[in-house]
């Protein structure tokens, strides 16, 4: 029997039908890709799992998890069963996470909601759960804020409180859109480990087909609130027939075409000497040794002040006709040289 059964799940929000006799299933330990774009109904599908529906949405069809019927349940029966038994990660980390709570806090709390542990108790579940999503107290104190973390980091604190209660199924939606392909391979790598080693199932919500192909176990395709095309990921990426998967698939491995410019300067660091240039060629943006320092804390009353430096002498210039990519991963600078200019 699978860990999670839908069949025939169909939403309709007033007149319109947004949902359409969705039908899929999740084994335990095994990870289900469902991909579509925008609006094809993958997050409402999650949503209808996790009886999280907006107001006057009205639901039909199976549900069935680990042999509970979910749609039978009352809603103080399926508060004790989210964050016990499903859990979910939602795509942009900041709307999850409290900015004014510790993720210490946070992640402690998800315990003491659905269990009667203790607040040193819930404290150390939490310290050991976000050790385990690659946040180790010895570095990232549980007294830290959601702001003080970078993209990746703010992610890991949303799946450690998603997993705080090892649940048996987990429903990951768009969980690394927000991040850069360095970090996104890292939350990905995390994620299946965590599979892996709980036996959990999840279902991995995204609209980039390349992301799950190395993860899912099956795959679904969702098209206006339907399943297009379903299948076990080996079999389905070499007997892909639905033009709309194959649509997504080129869309996943597009790389756009460039011309080169009759004139190109490429993006230098402001330590080598510049060349003087006619007035005719000047950038429209000149950036020259931007350095941003932040004051850190202090952590006793008599300690020198510390700051981090989180860009360090970096120039670049843009010229009319020109586009310049600014490419790094997580936490180093981007964007707060963006900010800077």
């Amino acid at each position: 029997m699978s860990l999670l059964s839908v069949e025939g799940l169909s939403v309709r929000i007033g007149d319109a039908r947004v949902l359409k006799d969705v039908s899929l299933g999740v084994e335990a330990g095994g990870i289900l890709g469902v991909a579509g774009e925008s609006g094809s109904g993958k997050s409402m599908t999650a949503l209808s799992i996790m009886r999280l529906l907006p107001e006057g949405a009205e639901a039909t069809g199976r549900i069935v998890l680990d042999g509970e019927e979910l749609p039978a349940k009352t809603e103080r029966e399926m508060c004790d069963l989210r964050g016990r038994a499903m859990g979910m990660v939602f795509q942009e980390p900041m709307t999850a996470l409290n900015p004014v709570r510790t993720i210490g806090d946070q992640v402690a709390e998800t315990v003491r909601l659905h269990t009667r542990a203790g607040r040193a108790e819930a404290e150390e579940i939490a310290r050991e759960t976000l050790g385990r999503v690659g946040l180790p107290p010895e570095r990232f104190p549980l007294g830290r804020y959601p702001h003080e973390l970078s993209g990746g980091q703010r992610q890991r604190v949303v799946i450690a409180m998603a997993i705080a209660l090892r649940p048996k199924l987990l429903i990951c939606d768009e969980p690394t859109t927000a991040l850069d392909v360095t970090t996104q391979a890292q939350v990905l790598d995390l994620l299946k480990r965590l599979v892996q080693e709980d036996g959990m199932g999840m279902i991995l919500i995204t609209h980039d087909l390349a992301v799950v192909a190395g993860m899912a176990d099956r795959m679904v395709v969702m098209r206006e609130g339907a399943v297009v095309e379903a299948g076990e990921t080996v079999t389905f990426f070499r007997t892909m027939r639905h033009p709309y998967s194959k649509a997504l698939l080129e869309a996943s491995t597009h790389t756009p075409a460039r011309h080169t410019p009759a004139r190109h300067t490429p993006a230098r660091h402001t330590s080598a000497r510049q060349p003087h240039r006619p007035e005719s060629d000047s950038p429209l943006l000149d950036v020259r040794e931007v350095v941003r320092d932040y004051r850190l804390p202090r952590r006793t009353l008599f300690e020198r002040r510390q700051s981090l430096r989180a860009v360090d002498g970096v120039g670049f210039d843009i010229r009319p006709g020109e586009n310049v990519g600014l490419v790094g991963e997580s936490g180093c600078g981007k964007s707060t040289l963006a900010r800077a200019i």
